[in-house]
């Protein structure tokens, strides 16, 4: 095994790490956010694969993504981030990842379901949190115009782009 990849599972859409996880990571820091089972289990099966390979590996369970800023402060050079959950709070956990200077190539992501997700208007500068997917119309929670969320992430908001509907 040279790396971990989960492409039986259609997270390329976020757009927001790598492909696949390597392996020359000196620690994995892995994460899994909320009470799903499915992200729970995630985070378990990347823990033993981990383990099977020899790697140093710190297993973490948060009820929402706020701790995670706390997880990367401690970590040393060299960390690689697995992060499981519903995608609002792992895009949350991918923003502060990068903020802390993380690079895409060293974050990981499993998304076991969508539920709500944050809408940046590109006009007002307003993150409109809403129950929608790529190409659908929404009203902008700041200027009211409908939008056209669009399939594009940033990584640093952890927001899907949008234009004018």
């Amino acid at each position: 095994m040279t790396s971990i990849d989960d492409s039986d599972i259609a997270t390329a859409q976020v757009g927001i790490t790598a492909a696949s996880m390597d392996l020359s990571g000196r620690q994995y820091l892995l994460i899994a956010i909320g009470d799903d089972p499915s992200a729970t289990a995630k985070v378990e099966k990347w823990a033993r694969d981990l383990d099977s390979a020899h790697r140093a590996v710190a297993l973490h369970s948060l009820p929402d993504g706020a701790g995670v800023a706390d997880l990367i402060d401690t970590s040393t050079v060299g960390v690689r981030i697995m992060v499981a959950g519903a995608e609002y709070e792992v895009m949350q956990a991918v923003a502060v990842a990068r903020e802390a200077g993380i690079l895409p190539c060293e974050l990981f992501i499993h998304i076991s379901h969508v539920d709500v997700i944050n809408v940046f208007c590109p006009h007002c500068d307003t993150a409109t949190r809403a129950t929608a997917r790529p190409d659908h119309t929404i009203e902008c929670s700041g200027c009211a115009r409908d939008l056209l969320v669009r399939p594009h992430t940033s990584s640093h908001r952890a927001m899907y782009l949008a234009s004018v509907a």
